[in-house]
């Protein structure tokens, strides 16, 4: 029998998170244990959690105070409250964001996959994101997987390591998963609505963070002159210099890297291939 266990950082959530839940409770596979760590809200958060896990057993509810010294993000607290200890008596780990909602199948969907392709190690749905009054789909590449819906093998997660706390996680994640040799992938048969699209809040910060991102992943300065390019035409002349000037002010304040040496090459030697037109995992 297939196990799971699931796990969400929510901070303020109380007009989302009761979608989540409910599209949670609606999987006919649903996780042994969920772990949904309230992050410091000053809203109905904790009472929506506490009720939610007063009507399903497998739902595991954690408070954190809200004047405490919090990081962007919620990986702080996962990476606090899912140890690799903790996992492994399950087959897979779901890592979730409050915002997200999807029916009911989507759960058996991602687990077929895994079952399809036995070095599948993350996978994920692809988003839908609001645009005015529709809901647009998010095209990614086809290895890309995104945060706020992955699903890791048990084997994947081990081998990967904790998942790292700051900017760029999910994309060290998918990297150290290919270096280990798992496939990673998003599925667009399977989909997910992202009420909250990462970013919009935050304009051109978001685009300067997401340089950095890159900077501190260790992405190759040859590539991401060429994306920025990209972004630069198929966007906005602003989106391409943003992300180049997000990127180019990690080298200026010496950020550090999150990535070791040996990722930061098979990165950079992916990339590389990918700009000459040859054989890449970056496609």
């Amino acid at each position: 029998m297939i196990r799971y266990i699931a796990i969400t950082p929510a901070r303020d959530e109380e007009k989302l998170l009761p979608g989540l839940i409910a599209s949670m409770a609606a999987q006919n596979c649903t996780p042994d244990r969920w772990i949904i760590i309230d992050d410091g809200s000053a809203d109905a958060t904790a009472e929506i959690l506490d009720e939610a896990a007063r009507k399903y057993s497998w739902i595991e509810p954690h408070h954190l105070p809200r004047n405490r010294p919090r990081a962007p993000g919620g990986e702080c607290v996962i990476t606090q409250f899912l140890p690799h200890e903790a996992c492994q008596e399950y087959d897979y780990i779901l890592r979730l964001d409050a915002d997200v909602s999807f029916e009911s199948g989507v759960i058996d969907l991602l687990l077929e996959e895994f079952a399809r392709d036995p070095k599948l190690g993350i996978a994920s749905p692809t988003l839908w994101e609001p645009k005015g009054s529709e809901w647009i789909e998010i095209r990614q590449p086809e290895y890309h997987t995104r945060g706020p819906a992955k699903m890791y093998s048990l084997a994947c997660f081990n081998a990967i390591g904790e998942l790292d706390p700051d900017v760029g996680w999910d994309t060290l994640d998918e990297a150290r998963a290919m270096l280990h040799g798992f496939h990673t992938r998003g599925f667009r048969h399977i989909t997910a609505r992202h009420h909250r699209p990462q970013g919009q809040e935050s304009g051109w910060k978001a685009r300067m963070r997401a340089g950095l991102a890159a900077y501190r992943v260790g992405y190759s300065p040859l590539f991401m002159i060429a994306r920025a390019a990209r972004e630069t035409f198929t966007q906005s002349p602003a989106e391409g210099a943003l992300l180049l000037a997000g990127f180019v002010n990690g080298y200026l304040r010496r950020e550090p890297r999150c990535a070791e040496p040996e990722l930061v090459s098979f990165i950079r030697r992916h990339q590389h291939r990918r700009l000459l037109f040859q054989e890449s995992l970056w496609r």
